[in-house]
């Protein structure tokens, strides 16, 4: 079955929550503002021209540049672009979860993410790598730095580092 989106599985992400609490490792979050518009096709695709708008009476259709919003190849473009711009920055995917993006240097883990769709969860031991990163992701896309993680997929996240804690609500 062909997945056209990056959606994580839950067990990958306590796994990557647990994992990154047990190491007080940083955890911030980002959102690509209007993300399926990265994408770009393999192939032609045509659609029809809608009401309202002006087009010359021989032509009813319409080449599309870019994806939109709804369209089913959107989600599959945009997933292909973002694993191509994170392969491009060193990052390496795990099979088992092709959401999870590892990035390693002199055999240390030093950036993980999780992407939701358009969302990033950032982790790493140090916030020089996780910033070099918001600045190479903000080169290619706009997006919108929500700063340390306090909300994922709508749930509540409260860290407390002193007891290794996290908590979801």
């Amino acid at each position: 079955m062909d997945i056209f989106s990056f959606v994580t599985k839950f067990f990958t992400l306590w796994i990557f929550l647990a994992y990154v609490t047990y190491l007080y490792w940083d955890l911030y979050y980002v959102d690509v503002v209007t993300a399926y518009l990265h994408g770009s096709f393999d192939k032609k695709i045509y659609i029809t021209i809608p009401d309202g708008i002006e087009h010359s009476e021989s032509s009813h259709y319409s080449k599309l540049k870019r994806a939109l919003y709804r369209l089913k190849q959107a989600k599959r473009q945009w997933k292909k672009h973002l694993h191509e711009v994170l392969i491009k920055f060193g990052f390496t995917y795990i099979f088992a979860d092709n959401c999870l993006y590892i990035k390693h240097h002199e055999g240390k883990i030093i950036l993980l993410i999780l992407v939701y769709i358009d969302n990033m969860t950032i982790a790493g031991p140090n916030r020089y790598h996780i910033i070099s990163f918001k600045l190479f992701l903000n080169e290619g896309f706009k997006i919108t730095d929500l700063d340390e993680l306090k909300y994922m997929l709508g749930v509540l996240v409260i860290k407390d580092c002193s007891k290794h804690l996290i908590y979801l609500n």
